[in-house]
């Protein structure tokens, strides 16, 4: 009797032990892809800044310091240039480059959409998981301004915002601000 009873109690301590041990690996395996999630979004949006800082820095290339800002809304901003982003290189004519908030949403959230010409800018294309994006823009003093051809600065706030790997996750939700210089119109005065 007592060998039954010892048996009975070491199954059941074994399997107690199996369970924590299967708890052990989902919880670990949890873990590590909320971490992965997380360092992928973060390199996304690190990217992103890259990208909206590189295309910014271009605005006003060739033109007169108050002519670079065409559109200074705070959910668009155009912009012209004597710079060619695709081609890298000046140009003899003068381009249009447009950032903007998609109006659908993808799989991927909504988009930030960088065109020029009305063509997307093919190492851009698109910039997934935003959730909302605003302009705001400054002039050489650095008050806030509305006005096209007072604009040599703007802060772009985007908020980046995805859902979790495992149901029953907390979605990442992350906002970021980036001041980028309209530098050929900044560095002008005017």
């Amino acid at each position: 009797m007592n060998v039954m009873l010892d048996l009975i109690g070491s199954t059941m301590i074994a399997g107690l032990l199996i369970m924590m041990m299967l708890t052990f690996q989902l919880q670990l395996r949890d873990a590590a892809q909320r971490t992965l999630y997380t360092a992928t979004m973060v390199d996304h949006m690190d990217m992103a800044c890259t990208k909206i800082n590189k295309v910014i820095a271009m605005a006003g290339v060739g033109m007169p310091a108050d002519s670079a800002v065409v559109t200074a809304e705070s959910s668009r901003l155009i912009f012209r240039t004597y710079w060619s982003y695709p081609e890298n290189q000046l140009t003899d004519d003068i381009h249009s480059v447009m950032l903007r908030l998609s109006s659908s949403n993808t799989d991927f959230g909504r988009t930030l959409i960088i065109a020029q010409d009305g063509v997307l800018i093919h190492d851009a294309d698109y910039i997934f998981y935003i959730s909302d994006v605003s302009f705001i823009y400054y002039n050489l003093a650095g008050q806030v301004t509305t006005t096209p051809r007072n604009v040599r600065s703007v802060d772009a706030r985007l908020t980046f915002s995805r859902a979790a790997p495992t149901s029953g996750g907390r979605a990442l939700e992350t906002r970021i601000q980036i001041r980028c210089y309209i530098m050929n119109s900044y560095l002008k005065g005017g």
